[in-house]
């Protein structure tokens, strides 16, 4: 058997209909996605994840209406900064969806790798990865059903590891899982938190009605912890994240990283604010601020860029294509949904030699002057540099690898359940 699909169906070339699931890629409390190949007439073959029920929900009938509400939800979203759904099908039972193979890593895999490399993200391509999370879930909330009728969609699960990023410069969202809509037929119980507790805004962790600032909030997150270099809410339990998140515990990026640009923290702060009236009110709001501050700093967010830093941090090895014949599988082995974008856990180890902004050079202190000035010098950007260099030297516990407590090493994630906590760069925490 491979994860509940007859070895048959899996490696013998049986298809599951038009599919031929031939790797598990990871594997949930309540799911498992597969590697296939779709085929169909005149040799027409393509790459597709398939998702699975495992079998023991598969009689479940409020978590089948949920994986179903996924599905056609995920389907109905057709933009270049969203996982694409493709189909939906039933084998021996078991309902499974094919959607988009994105051949990159997610969002909590980069920045593993480059937390583990004492690297830094570069800042244009941190504002890069936050600008397509923004057009893609924008793009969600902005949806209308067949009816005419807004859809009225909240990921409410915008995190690092449902971020993707392709190996050419795509950025994704996906996972969908616990996404609401308003014409959704499941319903989530009163009083229970849906989605990773780090990244929920203070509506969510309270258990109110959300709409599409919830999802501003957790890209908000991830705009502070991608441009700061640290966990923004973190304490030694999971009611500790959720009194900071609640009351606004959040330090100013100015007051953590010495020669933080000031025009960067307004929007940054602007899209964490507690009162939801406050905030921006869509995703597209706090992509344009984001656009406005990069051309004022001259700051160049590209796919091509974004790629090169993708080929520069992950080695060809882990780069090959699944299928690439020379490319040994071992065993099966259950794996974070944040692998399965990925065909590989080996991890190219950076040498000091190498720059650890990749030659990018951060923005200045503050706006430049309107009138001409003289080209910047490197001491310019000291200040910023030397507090990133301080903090990944010190390896405090203020840093992104450090755990949200003594037990998060040990602590078994389910990834595919959407409801565990996890570290964002388990140094600490091991591969599975």
């Amino acid at each position: 058997m491979l994860g509940g699909f007859d070895s048959a169906d899996s490696r013998s070339g049986v298809a599951l209909g038009k599919y031929r699931p031939f790797r598990r890629l990871a594997v949930g409390g309540m799911a498992e996605i597969f590697l296939a190949y779709a085929r169909s007439l005149a040799g027409f073959e393509k790459l597709v994840v398939l998702k699975r029920v495992l079998p023991q929900y598969a009689e479940n009938h409020e978590f089948m209406q949920m994986f179903l509400d996924e599905a056609r939800l995920a389907a109905t979203l057709d933009h270049p900064n969203i996982v694409h759904v493709y189909d939906i099908g039933e084998h021996a039972g078991s309902w499974f969806f094919a959607m988009e193979y994105v051949h990159g890593q997610s969002l909590l895999k980069i920045m593993r790798q480059i937390t583990a490399a004492r690297r830094w993200l570069p800042i244009e391509q941190a504002l890069a990865v936050i600008v397509g999370t923004c057009a893609g879930m924008h793009h969600a909330h902005d949806k209308i059903g067949l009816d005419g009728i807004p859809l009225g969609i909240v990921h409410r699960d915008v995190s690092p590891p449902n971020v993707l990023i392709s190996y050419d410069g795509a950025v994704k969202v996906a996972d969908f899982g616990i996404a609401k809509a308003g014409a959704a037929r499941s319903s989530t119980a009163v009083g229970t938190l849906k989605g990773k507790i780090p990244y929920m805004s203070p509506e969510q962790c309270r258990s109110e009605p959300l709409d599409r600032r919830s999802d501003v909030f957790s890209i908000g997150i991830l705009l502070y912890e991608l441009t700061v270099g640290r966990r923004l809410f973190q304490a030694e339990s999971e009611m500790g994240i959720i009194h900071k998140v609640v009351n606004g515990v959040v330090p100013r990026p100015t007051a953590v990283l010495r020669g933080y640009p000031e025009e960067l923290e307004r929007i940054v702060l602007k899209a964490l604010q507690n009162d939801r009236n406050q905030r921006y009110s869509t995703a597209r709001e706090l992509q344009i601020d984001i656009e406005e501050f990069a051309r004022e700093y001259k700051l160049s967010i590209s796919s091509a860029k974004l790629a090169a830093f993708m080929e520069e941090t992950f080695d060809a090895q882990v780069r090959r294509w699944p299928t690439d014949p020379t490319l040994s599988v071992g065993p099966e082995v259950d794996e974070p949904a944040a692998s399965w974008t990925g065909v590989s856990n080996t991890q190219r180890p950076i040498t000091n030699t190498q720059d650890s902004r990749l030659g990018v050079t951060p923005p200045p202190i503050s706006p430049p002057s309107p009138s001409p000035t003289p080209p910047a010098s490197p001491d310019d950007f000291a200040a910023i540099d030397a507090a990133l260099a301080r903090m990944i030297e010190a390896e405090t516990d203020v840093g992104l690898t450090s755990p949200l407590g003594e037990d998060a090493a040990d602590d078994e994630w389910g990834g595919l359940d959407n409801l565990e906590l996890e570290d964002l760069f388990p140094a600490k925490q091991r591969d599975r």
